[in-house]
């Protein structure tokens, strides 16, 4: 019986071919699965653009240019940051179309990344924080939602990283979690009294459950990261928060700026949050313009002078 031969399109010539081949390296390199949904949708929208625009056109015939063009339009109907998720997406996989000898450059070499304007960085003050946990009851749910605050405030915790703890990455003689962050990094993050007891009361609460997830819904199933955003936002909104973002990262940013308030360094706080360069561990150094108009009053250079004239009338010669 004869071998029935199929052809396949080569990736520079097929989109389909082309993604086919870049994500089974990036499964062969266990990257999570956060990582594969990022590049497939920012892809998808690359190539929907091309569809409308400049239909036909091949991996191979895509050009600096016409990458530059969409990051544009990307930029301006959705955002500088969006446009940016996209030009790391095409690079990642132009970079493996070119190592495995499909196409002979990389277009993406020759596109920079959009300016993008450097935001204040939300967090909670300490008086939303109370009233967000005293929203929270003494029911199961209540307790549960307790802990989750507790852990997102006192670790730094991405919202995966949390949903991705188990029972067993609990170490409660010496307080700390394990935690399994991006691209399967895993570190240890320290938590103190407070967030011992908010999830000492949890697990008490929890009780013995099939599943070795340690945050669950009334049923024992584990949560999904879009479940405790869903928890955070109905959270905040029982406590009448309003002026903030309302979401687990959120907490994040709340859990690196107070660390910093507080007495903490850069590089400590660098190992907690999993950030692989001090990039984004220094934004969170940078003060927020309430705290530079409260620092201004106390040291202002000009009201310390002790001269005559300084802060009361003066009359014009």
């Amino acid at each position: 019986m004869a071998l029935e031969l199929i052809a396949f399109e080569s990736p520079a010539r097929d989109w389909n071919a082309a993604q086919t081949s870049f994500f089974d390296r990036c499964k062969s390199l266990n990257l999570s699965p956060c990582t594969l949904g990022y590049y497939f949708h920012r892809l998808k929208a690359f190539r929907e653009y091309l569809d409308v625009n400049t239909p036909g056109t091949t991996p191979a015939e895509v050009t600096a240019n016409l990458v530059r063009a969409y990051v544009g339009w990307e930029a301006k109907e959705r955002s500088p940051s969006t446009a940016n998720h996209t030009i790391v997406s095409l690079k990642a996989l132009y970079n493996h179309l070119r190592r495995e000898g499909f196409v002979e450059t990389n277009p993406l070499d020759a596109v920079e990344k959009v300016r993008c304007k450097q935001k204040v960085i939300p967090t909670f003050t300490t008086a939303q924080v109370e009233a967000v946990l005293n929203a929270c009851g003494k029911d199961f749910r209540g307790i549960r939602d307790r802990a989750i605050i507790m852990t997102l405030l006192d670790c730094g915790l991405r919202v995966s990283e949390l949903t991705g703890l188990c029972l067993a990455d609990i170490d409660w003689n010496d307080q700390t979690l394990l935690i399994l962050g991006k691209g399967n990094k895993e570190r240890v993050v320290p938590f103190g009294q407070a967030a011992k007891q908010a999830l000492m009361a949890y697990t008490g609460r929890r009780g013995e459950l099939p599943t070795s997830a340690l945050f669950v819904n009334a049923y024992g199933d584990p949560l999904t990261r879009f479940r405790v955003g869903r928890i955070i936002a109905g959270r905040c909104m029982d406590a009448g928060i309003t002026g903030v973002r309302c979401s687990p990262h959120t907490f994040r940013h709340t859990f690196a700026v107070q660390y910093l308030r507080n007495g903490g360094d850069v590089f400590s706080l660098q190992k907690m949050l999993g950030h692989s360069d001090l990039m984004m561990t220094r934004r969170y150094a940078e003060l927020s313009s309430t705290d530079v108009l409260e620092k201004h009053r106390q040291y202002s250079p000009g009201d310390s002078l002790n001269v005559r004239g300084a802060g009361g009338r003066k009359r014009i010669k």
